[in-house]
């Protein structure tokens, strides 16, 4: 999939979960594998999954995501990932990466010991 397409789909979803979760502390995707550009692991980070089961938060944010982006787009997430927003990983990209408005594309990074080799942030900043 051109990277143009996932980036101009993704950049929408900031707003829709602010709107509809409040709150957004990470939205990224990080690559599934170097050498493989069209599959991603999407990681999502907002206080409104904080206290929900894994199971509810997951049921949420994929119906969400179903709603808002085309099949194409959504079949290259290979794993969803929600964190909390008290994570190590997702406190130190929220340090290392203000993203609000724009979009980061990070290379061959180490962030709380994982191995960004490509990866596309949509909004990060620390909750207060």
């Amino acid at each position: 999939m051109d990277n143009e397409i996932l980036v101009k789909e993704f950049g929408k979803m900031p707003k829709i979960l602010k709107q509809e979760k409040g709150q957004l502390s990470l939205l990224m995707l990080k690559a599934f594998d170097a050498e493989m550009n069209d599959y991603w692991n999407l990681i999502v980070s907002t206080p409104a999954y904080d206290n929900l089961t894994l199971k509810m938060a997951l049921t949420d944010l994929v119906t969400i995501f179903n709603n808002h982006l085309s099949k194409a787009v959504l079949e290259t997430v290979t794993r969803t990932i929600i964190l909390e927003t008290t994570n190590p990983f997702v406190r130190e990209i929220n340090q290392a990466f203000k993203v609000r408005n724009t979009v980061k594309y990070v290379y061959s990074s180490v962030i709380s010991g994982i191995n960004l080799e490509k990866a596309i942030i949509f909004e990060s900043h620390p909750i207060r």
